[in-house]
Parts: C-alpha cells; sequence; structure tokens
C-alpha cells in the first residue's frame, strides 16, 4: 500500500511539474488580474493556495504587456497605423488585456504564402486567411496544417472567451461549413479554425454589394435610364454606345469601356444574366437529374458572352492580370466607363483620387441591378448561417495562444469593438439618444464630401484597421443601428439605396458540396476538377480566342477534359451526385 501511495504521489509531482512548464520560453505573460467578459477588469487578482499555486480565476485574464504578431494572409497588402503599439486604440486594449497585436500584410498569393509559411516553419503567432471551405486553395492549405499538427486546437479554449464561443453556433455559420470544413472529419475531433466575419443576427449579415457599376455621367448623356439595363444584351448596347461616343476619363485622356478588380475579380458580374438562381455548383438538367454547373449551357453561354465583350474591345484585356492598385487607378480617374466588383470598392478608388468629391457627375452607379436567366431580380444569394468565412488560425509558433484569445474576446465584445470602430468617446465620436455611438459631426461632414484622409487620420489613432480584421460573429448593426462608422449618417446615398435593390436573401437547406466529398475518389477527383487554376486558364484562353467557334471550342475541351481524366471517374462521380441528391429533403441546390 506504501508503495502505491508513493506511486501516485510520484505521479502528481510530475504531473505539476509538467503543467507549469507549458509556456515556451521568453514569454512574457505574467498575469496581473482577469477580466471579465468586457474586459473590464472587475474581478479580483488571484489569491495563492495551499499548493502554492493560484485559485481557479473565471474567464480571460490579463497579461503583463504581451506582444504578439498576426500576419493577414490576403494579397494586396494591409493597412494599418504607423505606430502600432502606441495609437491610441491599441493603448485602450492593452490598458484591458495586457496585449497588443501588431499586423503584418502580404503582397503576394495567399495560398503561396501559407504553402511557405508551413514549409519554412517561420510562423507569426497568429494567421488571418480566407477559408472558403469546400475546394478553396486556401482552405486546403490549411487543413492540411492542421491535420499535420502544424496548428493549435481551441476547442477546449473557447468556453473561457463568451465573446467568441457561439464561433460554430447554426446561423452564424451554416451546418454543411461546420459539418464539412470547420469540423473536417481529419480533425479528429478537434478545432483548429476561428470562423470570421459570420453574421451575429439576421441584421448582421454583410450585404457585398456586388453588380456592375457605369460612371454616372454616361447614361445621362446617352440618354439611357441605367436601371433599364436587365439582360445580357441590355448590357452590350450599352457598352456599345458608350465605346462610340468616345468619353474621355477626368484628365481628358480616352478611355476604356470595361474593367474589373485583381485578377478579373469580378468579371462574372458581366454575364449574370446567364445564370439561374442557384446556391450550388450543380444544375437540375430537364430530366431530373444533376450535373455540374462546367457541363451546361449555362457555363457555356456566360463564358461566350465575356469572350464577346474581349472580343468587341468592351472587356479590358489586362483586367485578368492586373492588380487592384492598377484598378485603382482605371476606375478612380474615370478612365473605365464601366467597372465589376463591390460597390464600396469602387466608391473607394474614386475617393482616393478625388474625383468623388471634385467630379460628382462622374461618381459610378449601379447598372440594373440585371436578372437572373428566368428574369427574377439578381439578389445575394446566402445560406442560414455563413458557408465558408475569413478566418483565424494559431500556429504551433503562437507564443501565447491564451494571450491572444484574451485580445480576440475583448475586441469583439460591445465595447471593444467600439474602440477599435468608434475610438475614444468624446475625441471621434459621442453618443446619440439612443446611446448609439456615432462619429462626430465634423467628421460625419469629411466622410460626406468623400474626403478620403480622414479615413488615414482616424487610421493613425488606431480606428478600424484592428476590427477590421479580428471581428469573429459581427453583431455592430444589432449594437449600434449602423455596420460601419458613418454608415448611417455620411454613407454614400448611392450605396445605400443599391443594397434595398440587390438585397440579401437567406435559404435554408443542405448544399450538394457538402455531401458529395463523402465520394469514395473524391480527392482524385478534386485535384483535376476543382483544385487549382484549370478551369481558369481554359476560359482565359476562350476570351481571347479570334471567333466564337474557337473559344466554345476551347470550353467544349475543358468539358472532354473532366470527363476523360483517371479513367473517365467524372462520370461515376456525377452518379454519386444524383445519390446524394436524392439522400435528403432539404437538398439546397
Amino acid at each position: 500500500m506504501k508503495k502505491r501511495l508513493l506511486g501516485i504521489l510520484m505521479v502528481l509531482v510530475m504531473t505539476l511539474s509538467l503543467l507549469s512548464g507549458c509556456g515556451k520560453p521568453g514569454n512574457d505573460t505574467k498575469e496581473t488580474k482577469p477580466v471579465d467578459s468586457q474586459g473590464t477588469g472587475t474581478s479580483t487578482e488571484g489569491t495563492a493556495d495551499s499548493t502554492g499555486g493560484d485559485k481557479a480565476q473565471a474567464g480571460p485574464k490579463k497579461y503583463d504587456d504581451v506582444k504578439l504578431k498576426m500576419l493577414i494572409c490576403w494579397n494586396g497588402g494591409f493597412k494599418t497605423a504607423s505606430d502600432q503599439y502606441n495609437n491610441e486604440v491599441a493603448k485602450k486594449i492593452r490598458e484591458k488585456t495586457g496585449v497588443t497585436v501588431e499586423f503584418e500584410g502580404i503582397m503576394m498569393s495567399e495560398v503561396e504564402k501559407l504553402n511557405l509559411l508551413f514549409a519554412s516553419g517561420d510562423m507569426p503567432d497568429i494567421i488571418n486567411a480566407p477559408y472558403w471551405g469546400g475546394n478553396g486553395g486556401e482552405t486546403a492549405v490549411i487543413k492540411k496544417a492542421a491535420t499535420e499538427g502544424r496548428l493549435l486546437p481551441i476547442e477546449d479554449l473557447l468556453p473561457n472567451y463568451p465573446n467568441l464561443a457561439n464561433a460554430y453556433d447554426i446561423g452564424i455559420v451554416s451546418k454543411s461549413y461546420l459539418e464539412n470544413d470547420l469540423d473536417y472529419k481529419g480533425f479528429n475531433g478537434h478545432r483548429y479554425i476561428l470562423p470570421q466575419e459570420t453574421p451575429g443576427d439576421d441584421a448582421d449579415v454583410t450585404n457585398w454589394t456586388y453588380g456592375v457599376f457605369v460612371r454616372g455621367d454616361i447614361p445621362k448623356e446617352l440618354g439611357i435610364d441605367p436601371a433599364s439595363i436587365k439582360t445580357a444584351d441590355d448590357l452590350y448596347n450599352f457598352m456599345e454606345k458608350a465605346k462610340e461616343h468616345g468619353f474621355k476619363d477626368v484628365n481628358g485622356n480616352d478611355t476604356i469601356v470595361a474593367t474589373t478588380y485583381h485578377n478579373g475579380w469580378d468579371y462574372s458580374q458581366y454575364g449574370i444574366n446567364f445564370a439561374e438562381k442557384k446556391f450550388s455548383n450543380y444544375r437540375k438538367q430537364a430530366d431530373g437529374t444533376y450535373t455540374y454547373l462546367a457541363m451546361t449551357d449555362e457555363w457555356m453561354n456566360k463564358n461566350l458572352f465575356i469572350w464577346k465583350l474581349v472580343n468587341k474591345g468592351l472587356l479590358d484585356v489586362e483586367c485578368f492580370k492586373q492588380t487592384d492598385s492598377q484598378a485603382d487607378e482605371k476606375v478612380g480617374n474615370g478612365t473605365a466607363l464601366f467597372a465589376a466588383a463591390q460597390f464600396n470598392s469602387i466608391i473607394n478608388s474614386t475617393k482616393l483620387t478625388g474625383l468623388y468629391s471634385s467630379h460628382p457627375e462622374m461618381r459610378y452607379i449601379p447598372v440594373g441591378p440585371m436578372t437572373y436567366k428566368d428574369g427574377q431580380p439578381i439578389v445575394q444569394l446566402e445560406q442560414n448561417g455563413r458557408a465558408g468565412s475569413p478566418a483565424i488560425i494559431f500556429p504551433t509558433s503562437c507564443s501565447n495562444i491564451e494571450a491572444a484569445l484574451t485580445y480576440l474576446d475583448y475586441v469583439n465584445s460591445e465595447e471593444g469593438a467600439r474602440l477599435c470602430q468608434y475610438g475614444i468617446e468624446g475625441d471621434t465620436y459621442e453618443l446619440n439618444s439612443d446611446g448609439q455611438p456615432r462619429l462626430k459631426s465634423e467628421i460625419l461632414a469629411r466622410k460626406a464630401a468623400g474626403d478620403s484622409s480622414v479615413d488615414d487620420e482616424l487610421r493613425e489613432k488606431g480606428i478600424n484597421y484592428i476590427l477590421g480584421r479580428t471581428l469573429q460573429a459581427d453583431k455592430r448593426f444589432t449594437w449600434w443601428g449602423e455596420m460601419g462608422a458613418g454608415d448611417a449618417d455620411a454613407a454614400p446615398p448611392e450605396k445605400t439605396e443599391y443594397m434595398l435593390a440587390r438585397p440579401v436573401e437567406r435559404v435554408d437547406g443542405y448544399p450538394l458540396e457538402g455531401l458529395v466529398i463523402n465520394y469514395e475518389n473524391y480527392d482524385k477527383v478534386k485535384k483535376f476538377a476543382f483544385e487549382g487554376t484549370t478551369m481558369e486558364d481554359y476560359q482565359q484562353r476562350a476570351f481571347f480566342a479570334d471567333t466564337e467557334e474557337a473559344a466554345k471550342s476551347i470550353l467544349k475541351e475543358y468539358q472532354d477534359y473532366l470527363m476523360t481524366q483517371e479513367n473517365g471517374i467524372f462520370k461515376d462521380y456525377l452518379n454519386y451526385v444524383n445519390e446524394c441528391a436524392k439522400s435528403r429533403d432539404d437538398i439546397l441546390d
């Protein structure tokens, strides 16, 4: 019995020793006192118990000046305050949490950067990156990193951080996203992904304002009501007339007809009239069976329309390879008569150059909105709960994951989010009669006038850039009655009107994409059909073909490519897709 008791005591001593050594050497993580879920520091300091350790403390804790690095893995860089440690917002966050996070952006492909990080092992404490789920390239890299032990699991930690703990609730994320990507079977029950920019409630679903937009003076000069443009033919004729008219840009230079932003984003808006109002990439055919979108006339006709725009000199041939900076210049100077992307990107381009305020007649306005193939008006179709999102992950290099989660928990509280979006009360914002924060009148006036320098000044104070890449379940509209600071009072009226014209529509159901991944040879199919740039390469070859027949032939080559890879396995895969479609009564196609 004595030997047994001695053995038990030795095990206990060894366990306590291991637990006390879990922190990595060099971490400056001295705990002073815990804070509550709002970061107010109302709890008392931990006191030593009889074992010499600290008593259990409820809620996140405050740290002693922990500094962490966060990589913002989105191509195009990331604007921050010039001093990320001493700006006003960073100081206030540090007062509440004891933690400072400094952000760094990238100027390369997100997939390439993630691969380099995990291959080199030279990683930051936190990474923010795309995690669109399904066959997204970044998703595959992140899943691989997690299954290879390069990420830290967070499922046991999240319950301690109340403003993050609902990250996996259905409605905030969709059921299919949760089952297939956040709780990917290869994770073996662990959770590594903290989804972001998800809706806290119906009112908080972001309207991304995608569409086609035209310089405001053009329809007026041509006598065309842009709201009357509903079909691809309408749009083509509108573009032709604009081209023939000989418009000049704001500097008196020649113009191009239509462009996009980086790497062709989002030329698909020009061909939206060929699309069906569907959520999935699988289409039900006349005989009731399903096929893959790229095998349909819808896909063929939409791509041939883009070929026509390129071939007739209407769509900018540079747009498929250009950067956002190049697009900012083309749109910001009014050089492009039409642009397709998110309305906010287009408005920002004109504010960067000053066109928005100096030439209000040239501000871009929406075309349409256009309709689907069957004549229904275009909407922003969303699952009930986001079906793919930006995400935060924690590499094994994270020097203090609890400090990182404490920081994220605070900035996702109402108090912390308000600090990050509006700054210091009395300095940059005041409370209205409903107790909601509103930017001060002089700031709102500058915003309404299109003065982009005010955003630079606010950023130097620490406002906006932090929340933009740390927001989890978005509750801003529920809390404050506006999504962005100034939206209720100084948002561009044309954007507000467009959000009503092309609204968000949430739908229930389970997309086929969430079921077909269980196909026994899915990895083989995924490799040739869904990963990489093969489809994009064929499409762009078709866009630059000399004739429509040649373009159609190239697109048909891609369809043949799908059906002949891996000894024609795609046919068997489509049979499985149809089995899945019959397997449940809530299929979302």
